[in-house]
């Protein structure tokens, strides 16, 4: 994996330095190209044709076109072959080459054949344009900024700020969104100015005119329904995943995996080691603050029977106060997932002895692995339930936990529709808006924004579907994206490390995409369909074992090992408030849980400390 950056500008702008603030992304070569105008970088991680002839920026065999690129395009053998039938000369083995190649001869049109994740950059100098593709369920991350005079680019928004070219202001839109899912949505972030490229879209900028289009060259939602019977649709998927693990096998370094002991993970395995040319290597890990909780047993018997060289990995969260301080520095932004601890952890752990990881994410928004899918599939049952909302609220006390369960039933006793969906999954009690731990000119601002805007654009474009479906392709264009692979690239990037994800993968994922409901959720069985794909080839110990949870303990330390940096930290803070004092000492003395809100307002604060915003 690599960072990537560059700019166009007639201003004097710091390539170098907006290249080296990404050399953890990519430690084993830099570079960077400049031209009239515009200057491109690139950090590179060494993962396919190691030779230093394939480091970028890479320039085309007609000179005319540059790229930079950071990702894994697993198709690009196939394209490459159907590129030579047409006279395509290479000089490489690397898919940087093909994509640059691919351009040249089909031009935008390459972009749609692209089975990857990825992000990248190319510069055709005759026609003065720059084109920015980001890969289509967004696992690869691409920032830019623009204004009259300056367009700037970088994989991380840490790049874009040591171009010294953005003035820091807070995007309110992206706090709003922040305090409800934990991480901001679709192109927004948290700077002013500062936007994402969207899966699945791309770029044209036009150096004559300073101007930009932005256009999508697929999208995760305008896929038909199969015909498949559930049959069918077991063989298929078997043979889809099968096909995709065997792909992401292609590297010349070394493949691991991480194995949680779960049905992903294990399935994963079995299939590389099928695959793998040699004993492929399985990592599981052990927290000193999982208490217990973990499948440590069940990665060992999983390693065991596919005859893996396993290793586990004790790993002790140390000074957890300097683990949040620098990922704050690793995300740039606020990020509220405290899942980006462990991972980050390991990949620590294995920084400088592994280059690639294959892992499971995916799996749950593809195939329906989480319980709301489960109450959605039987949503007219629900639906009457959630009449029942008004009455309970009033009856179960606050500090129950059976109250925070009352969050599902308030979100679909909405008479907005467009809403329950982002009700679902807002992380706050329907009670309490978040907005009201600020003062009155930070509530001013917010009241100005919309945070559930993302949420009501794609019901509308989901209103036709089953709810159980509308909630699945929700889920893979926003939760996706935004919150789970931000919280992968960075945790793992920030030590060098790539991790491939095989349930993402064109063909098998716009399958499970075209299947009904029913054939993932049964009953009250999750993942139906793809544990009946499994059937014979994941043990049934595995397949239909009881699944057990860990999560990060954070409200726990936001009352004790970190208790006294949170209050400090809030304390100081430019958002401190009555209110916010109130929610500190209600969690401090355990009379209510405020642990949610808390480490997102800790997270902000941190944030707010390292940057140069003013509220």
């Amino acid at each position: 994996m690599c960072g990537v950056c560059g700019y166009v500008s007639k201003d004097n702008i710091d390539i170098e330095k907006m290249n080296s603030s990404l050399a953890h992304r990519g430690p084993d070569n830099q570079d960077i190209f400049k031209d009239k105008n515009i200057g491109l970088g690139h950090t590179r991680l060494s993962i396919l044709d190691l030779d230093k002839k394939s480091n970028q920026p890479m320039i085309s065999d007609n000179k005319n076109y540059i790229i930079v690129y950071n990702g894994e395009t697993y198709n690009f053998l196939e394209l490459k072959e159907e590129l030579k039938k047409n006279g395509v000369i290479f000089k490489r083995e690397s898919d940087t080459e093909v994509i640059l190649e691919g351009f040249a001869f089909w031009g935008i049109e390459l972009f749609e054949k692209l089975n990857g994740m990825f992000a990248f950059s190319i510069y055709d100098k005759k026609k003065r344009k720059l084109y920015l593709v980001r890969d289509r369920f967004g696992v690869k991350p691409l920032y830019y900024y623009s204004n009259k005079d300056t367009f700037l680019f970088a994989s991380e928004i840490k790049s874009l700020l040591a171009s010294g070219k953005i003035e820091e202001k807070l995007d309110y839109q992206g706090f709003y969104e922040y305090l409800h899912f934990a991480t901001t949505l679709g192109e927004t972030t948290f700077y002013e100015g500062i936007k994402r490229v969207e899966a699945g879209h791309y770029i044209e900028y036009d150096l004559n005119s300073n101007k930009f289009n932005i256009e999508s060259y697929k999208l995760n939602y305008k896929i038909s329904p199969t015909t498949d019977t559930l049959k069918e649709a077991i063989v298929k998927t078997r043979e889809l995943f099968e096909e995709s693990v065997k792909r992401q096998l292609i590297s010349d370094v070394p493949i691991s995996i991480f194995l949680s002991g779960g049905v992903d993970s294990t399935a994963i395995t079995a299939y590389a080691t099928k695959h793998y040319k040699g004993k492929i290597k399985t990592f599981s890990a052990g927290f000193d603050f999982d208490k217990g909780v973990n499948e440590l047993d069940n990665a060992r018997f999983i390693a065991n029977y596919f005859g893996t060289e396993h290793h586990e990995i004790e790993i002790k969260g140390g000074d957890i106060i300097d683990v949040v301080k620098k990922l704050n520095l690793s995300f740039d932004q606020p990020f509220g997932d405290a899942a980006n601890i462990p991972l980050y952890l390991m990949s620590r752990e294995l920084k400088g002895e592994e280059k690639v990881i294959l892992q499971g994410d995916g799996g749950d928004e593809l195939f329906a692995g989480y319980h709301r899918y489960i109450r959605l599939h039987h949503y007219s049952t629900v639906k009457r339930v959630s009449k029942l909302f008004t009455i309970l609220k009033k009856i179960i006390p606050k500090n129950s936990s059976k109250y925070r369960g009352l969050r599902f039933l308030y979100a679909l006793y909405q008479d907005n529709p467009s809403r329950e969906m982002a009700y679902i999954l807002s992380q706050e009690m329907f009670d309490e808006d978040p907005k009201r731990y600020f003062n009155e000119s930070i509530q001013k601002k917010l009241d100005r924004v919309n945070p559930f805007k993302r949420y009501e654009y794609f019901y509308k474009e989901f209103k036709d579907l089953d709810p159980a479906n509308r909630a699945l392709f929700t889920d893979t264009n926003i939760i996706l994206p935004d919150l789970y692979f931000e919280k992968v690239d960075r945790a793992t990037m920030a030590n060098s490390l790539e991790v491939r994800v095989p349930f993402i993968d064109n063909n098998l994922a716009e399958y499970a995409m075209s299947l009904p409901a029913s054939y993932k959720v049964k009953g009250k069985d999750k993942k139906y369909l793809l544990k009946k794909a499994f059937e014979g080839v994941v043990p049934n110990r595995i397949l239909y074992g009881a699944k057990r949870g860990f999560s990060v303990p954070f409200e726990y330390w936001l009352r004790t090992s970190m208790r006294d940096f949170m209050v400090q930290t809030l304390r100081n803070s430019q958002i401190y408030s009555n209110q916010i004092e109130i929610i500190m000492q209600e969690h401090i003395d355990g009379k209510k849980d405020n642990g949610y809100i808390l480490w997102k307002l800790l997270n902000f604060a941190i944030w707010l400390e390292n940057s140069d915003i003013s509220l």
